[in-house]
C-alpha cells in the first residue's frame, strides 16, 4: 500500500473518530447521562480500525513518500485532527468523571454568625472586659472621662536604629 494511501486512509479513521466524540461531547452536555449504547458501539467498532491504521503507519519508511504527492500535508492534517481529538476527548472525560461520581456533600453552614452565638457556641458568658448585660459586639459607649491610651514609645535609638 503506498504510504499516501496509508495517511489517507488514517486521516478518514480519525474524522470518524473525532465525528463520534462529538456526538459523546453533545450527548453528556444535554443530558447529563452516560452515552448511549449507539455511540458506543460505533466506538468499540473504531478501535481495531485504529489500531490496524497505527500499524501500517508504523511500516511506513520516509524514503518510500512522494516529494511531489499530499503526504506533507496529509500527515499535518493528521497531526491537527488527532490534536482536537485528544482535546475532546479529555472534555469527554471530565463530563464522564462528573456524571459517574456523586456531588461531594457539603455541610451546610453560615458562614458568619453573631458574636454571642459564637460565645454561646464556646460556652463563653460574657467576654472579658466587658460590662455584665453588654454583649461583646456592641461597642463600649463613650465616656467623655476617659482619657485614649497614649501609642506606645519609640525604642532608644528610634525606630530605624
Amino acid at each position: 500500500m503506498e504510504p499516501e494511501d496509508v495517511l489517507r486512509r488514517h486521516l478518514e479513521i480519525c474524522n470518524e473518530v473525532h465525528t463520534i466524540l462529538i456526538e459523546e461531547n453533545s450527548w453528556l452536555k444535554k443530558t447529563g447521562e452516560l452515552p448511549g449504547q449507539d455511540i458506543l458501539g460505533r466506538k468499540e467498532q473504531l478501535l481495531p480500525m485504529l489500531d490496524k491504521s497505527l500499524a501500517d503507519l508504523k511500516q511506513l519508511q520516509p524514503e518510500h513518500f512522494s516529494p511531489f504527492g499530499d503526504c506533507k500535508q496529509l500527515v499535518n492534517d493528521s497531526h491537527a485532527k488527532l490534536m482536537q481529538i485528544f482535546y475532546l476527548d479529555r472534555e469527554n472525560e471530565d463530563l464522564l468523571q462528573k456524571i459517574a461520581e456523586p456531588p461531594a456533600d457539603r455541610a451546610q453552614f453560615t458562614r458568619f454568625a453573631e458574636a454571642d452565638e459564637i460565645d454561646e457556641f464556646h460556652g463563653v458568658e460574657d467576654a472579658p472586659g466587658q460590662p455584665e448585660g453588654q454583649s461583646p459586639a456592641e461597642p463600649a459607649p463613650d465616656t467623655p472621662d476617659q482619657v485614649p491610651p497614649l501609642p506606645p514609645a519609640d525604642p532608644p535609638g528610634g525606630r530605624l536604629a
